[in-house]
Formats: C-alpha cells, sequence, structure tokens
C-alpha cells in the first residue's frame, strides 16, 4: 500500500482544517480509518456522508479538530463509544470482511448533515452552507481517490442513496444500475451501482437511518457478495 500518499495526505488535511475557518468548529476529520487489526490493504472502502458528533466525542478536547485515522484515533485515548461500535458492526455485517478502510465524502463532523433542529446543530449553522453546497467536496474527492488507488479494493460501498447523483457526478462514476428487493413492499432503490475504473461503486439505503428492512438487508448483503465475486474472477482472468 501507498502508505507515503496516506500520509501526505493526512497532513494535508490537517493544514486544509486551519486554513478553513469553518472547519475548525468541527471535532475531529476522519480519513483513512482502518477497522481491521494491521494496514494490509483494504479488500472494502466505504464511504459516509460526513463523521457524526456524539456527547462522548468531546471527552476528548485536545487539539481540535483531532482525527480518526490510520496515523491516530481519538477513540483511542477515550474508549469507542455505543454508537461507534455499532457502526463498526454494520460495517463488517455489509462488507462481509473486517479488511475496511472508512472514509468520508466531507470529512469533517457534524451533528447533522440535514437543517431539522430536533437533531442538533444544523449543517448551515455549522458551516456557513448546506450539505449540498459544500465547497469541499472536490479536495475531499481528490484525496479519496488517493485512497482508493492506495488500498485498490474490490469493493467501494456508501450508505446512504439520496445523494448518488451528485457524488456521482463530482466522481466521475459510470452508472451500472438501479436494482430493487421484490420481496420488499417498497420496491425502493436498494442499489444504485456505478461503477469507478472497474470498481464498484455502490450506494443503499443508510443502515442505521435509511429503515432497511430485513429482507431487504439481505438483498443487498446478497448483491454485494455476488458483485465482488465476479470483481474477483475479472481480475483473475
Amino acid at each position: 500500500m501507498k502508505d507515503h500518499v496516506i500520509s501526505r495526505n493526512l497532513s494535508q488535511i490537517r493544514e486544509y482544517s486551519q486554513i478553513h475557518k469553518e472547519l475548525k468548529k468541527s471535532h475531529h476529520f476522519l480519513y483513512n480509518s482502518l477497522i481491521g487489526e494491521d494496514n494490509e490493504p483494504a479488500e472494502v472502502v466505504i464511504i459516509g456522508l460526513n463523521p457524526g458528533e456524539t456527547d462522548k466525542d468531546f471527552d476528548y478536547l485536545a487539539n481540535l479538530p483531532t482525527e480518526e485515522s490510520s496515523e491516530f484515533d481519538f477513540h483511542k485515548e477515550i474508549g469507542r463509544g455505543s454508537s461507534s461500535k455499532r457502526w463498526y458492526q454494520l460495517c463488517k455485517q455489509y462488507a462481509q470482511t473486517d479488511k475496511i478502510v472508512l472514509t468520508e465524502f466531507f470529512f469533517w463532523s457534524s451533528p447533522q448533515v440535514g437543517e431539522d433542529k430536533e437533531k442538533g446543530v444544523k449543517f448551515s449553522e455549522r458551516f456557513g452552507y448546506e450539505f449540498k453546497d459544500c465547497p469541499h467536496f472536490n479536495f475531499c474527492r481528490d484525496k479519496n481517490i488517493d485512497l482508493i488507488e492506495a488500498h485498490n479494493p474490490k469493493l467501494i460501498l456508501c450508505p446512504g442513496v439520496e445523494n448518488h447523483e451528485l457524488f456521482a457526478s463530482i466522481y466521475d462514476l459510470d452508472h451500472v444500475g438501479i436494482f430493487r428487493s421484490n420481496k420488499d413492499k417498497r420496491q425502493r432503490q436498494a442499489i444504485v451501482h456505478y461503477d469507478l475504473s472497474g470498481v464498484p461503486f455502490i450506494f443503499t439505503p443508510h443502515w442505521r437511518t435509511g429503515f432497511v428492512s430485513n429482507i431487504e438487508k439481505s438483498f443487498i448483503i446478497d448483491y454485494l457478495e455476488k458483485t465482488t465475486k465476479l470483481t474477483k474472477n475479472i481480475a483473475k482472468s
């Protein structure tokens, strides 16, 4: 794996965080956070919208914004909270491996990406613009492309389908198809499948907040398993 590229990017993200004053309001950023126990290249890259913030996160207050990365993870100083532990479990269930690296479409944390007062500080109150209008997506894209090339994964997985067209445009993805579970009465988009340089780049309903039924969950996991097997066979041939 190209560790020097990841290390360079982490340094640049730290510098970028200090240059843009609204980003300094975040508790932490997330980039190249490994779920597995070692630094082997990940088999699956999971890209979230942005890191959430919990009350427990603020048990750590040194040099904010701090980070959740392969070089430093503030959770190791204060212990991982129940929300973070549950997220790790979900990542492993959907990815069907623990060789996972986490990153985000927008690296910096906030209580929400929306504008619902009942969910805490609105995204626009924190940063001065709504999520869809974020001016930092291209910076994050460039760092994420480096991360993907460094790990050379078999799958890129994105929980949350609402913004798939926005990020397909930003990442210049090739559209493959939209798939629904015939057994789920809602008949909604369960899989939005794109391709990035031969790697499946797949959006699903959000695993924690997207009201995924057990039927839909099984459909998604089966689809991902078949897709990654196909990718492996193509790579071997």
